[in-house]
């Protein structure tokens, strides 16, 4: 799609000059939540740029907290380029010692000098042809704003990290333009990664096609029916291969891949144009459109025996009678999605379902709300999403404090939080878990359990930073 191609050539045409062009200390990015992942993925590619000289670094620590991150970052950093140094030394590049090991440095220095010496020494140790170091700061979160701006500005000026380079790139925010004015276009780089609407809508319209009437008769795809590429084609049909036999596989046949003959011969198409047009609709402002078409969807799998997929599809449906403003219709939706989706075990897509009839009992201030929420923490521990279940009962238990359910709300946070610890720091990192011991920190706080709370507020500075909050030390 055009639209999402074109910032992303903008991207890969301004990451290539600050490759090249050394003498430019910052490349700064901007970016939608949606293109985050592949912003990162492609400039950590640009290690291997043939005028590259530098090992890239990437920390996503975020911008928060007592000392906002700091001490999570210095690790990070630590265990990072430890890692980088040693997959360069196993290839044959001399790297000189980097003595720091992850989680084992000494608490001489507070965090930010530390991280500052820390990344003097990875500098020092690296060896020719190799030269700088470059550091993508990626944070997941920027709560600390100013924080955040103070710091880059301070290292960019360092004057033992002269040759360090740095990448930034903030999701949904701007918080750094201040600073790339100060820099100058000699010595900073931007790119906005934004998506223009207006050609997302025309890209989106290209690859749905008209949505036919579900009474005009279905055009039979090759080789049932004339040979189509859907783009620029030859006007004859293809020479059929040997191993094709001389005619098509029968409706028995095809019964035995699992997939019904009517999704093989044009269903599918069907169902893409119709599916591809209700979201199309949806953003071009067409609420009635989007959902009698996206209702035709969700019909559609059911007659093509896309069990799961219908149940998706009508999940899809409940958000956009939300989004049309009428939620006794979304709620009627979701319980059609898990009861389906519980006759046919499909336990995720039933927690999503239980999910959304929660959020509705919410907003209406039922108590039922917390049962749906639970009943979604179960599903979605048996579908194997730890982070959905943690996210449900962080929920359950929100609405159970605020009924005053409080011993109700202590053991759902409490199953939250024993799911998070069975993961990794990165994992729980991106889950709810920190919002999850906070809260049961100020439960504790309330009841005048002082020691415990502090215990829970450590505990969540964990699930933030990935390491031990010990000591606590601010940087600004």
């Amino acid at each position: 799609m055009e639209s999402i191609a074109a910032p992303l050539r903008r991207l890969q045409e301004e990451a290539s000059w600050f490759a090249r062009a050394t003498e430019v200390r910052l490349l700064w990015l901007t970016t939608p939540a949606s293109l985050r992942s592949t912003a990162i993925s492609l400039i950590s590619s640009l290690e291997c740029h043939a005028d590259n000289q530098s090992p890239f670094v990437t920390l996503e620590a975020p911008w928060s907290g007592p000392d906002a991150g700091a001490l999570a970052r210095s690790a990070e950093f630590a265990e990072r380029f430890r890692s980088k140094a040693s997959a360069l030394r196993e290839a044959g590049v001399d790297i000189g010692p980097f003595p720091l090991a992850p989680r084992a440095q000494g608490t001489e220095l507070p965090p930010w000098p530390r991280w500052v010496r820390d990344l003097t020494q990875a500098c020092a140790s690296l060896r020719p042809p190799l030269g700088g170091l470059v550091v993508m700061l990626a944070p997941l979160r920027v709560d600390e704003a100013a924080a955040f701006v103070a710091h880059l500005r301070a290292l960019i000026a360092e004057p033992t990290l002269t040759a360090m380079r740095w990448i930034a790139l903030e999701c949904e925010s701007r918080h750094l333009g201040p600073l790339f004015d100060e820099l100058g276009a000699g010595r900073a780089l931007s790119v906005d990664l934004s998506i223009d609407e207006g050609a997302q809508q025309r890209d989106l319209a290209a690859l749905a096609g008209p949505a036919r009437n579900d009474a005009e008769p279905t055009v039979l795809p090759f080789p049932w029916g004339p040979w189509s590429s859907g783009g620029a084609m030859p006007t004859v049909v293809p020479p059929r291969r040997a191993e094709e036999g001389g005619r098509p596989a029968s409706d028995e046949v095809l019964m035995t891949t699992g997939l019904a003959p009517s999704y093989l011969k044009g269903g599918a198409q069907q169902l893409r144009r119709l599916m591809l047009n209700a979201a199309l609709a949806l953003r071009q402002g067409r609420s009635a459109d989007a959902i009698q078409l996206q209702t035709r969807t969700a019909e559609l799998c059911g007659r093509l025996k896309l069990q799961r997929e219908q149940v998706i599809h009508l999940l899809v449906l409940g958000g956009y009678l939300l989004a049309a403003a009428q939620p006794e219709r979304a709620r009627a939706t979701y319980q059609v999605a898990a009861q389906l989706a519980a006759e046919k075990g499909l336990s995720l897509q039933h927690a999503q379902a239980e999910l959304g009839l929660g959020m509705l009992d919410g907003l209406e201030q039922r108590h039922e709300a917390a049962q749906h929420y639970a009943a979604a923490g179960r599903l979605a521990e048996a579908a194997e999403v730890p982070a959905l279940a943690i996210e449900c009962w962080r929920m359950a238990g929100q609405v159970a404090s605020g009924g005053h359910a409080a011993r109700l709300a202590t053991d759902c946070w409490q199953r939250a939080l024993a799911l998070a610890e069975a993961l990794t720091p990165e994992a729980a990192r991106a889950t709810s878990a920190a919002e999850v011991a906070r809260m049961l920190a100020h439960a504790s706080a309330a009841r005048g359990q002082a020691a415990e709370a502090d215990r829970l507020h450590r505990r969540a500075f964990r699930f933030d930073h990935g390491v031990d909050p010990h000591p606590v030390l601010a940087t600004r």
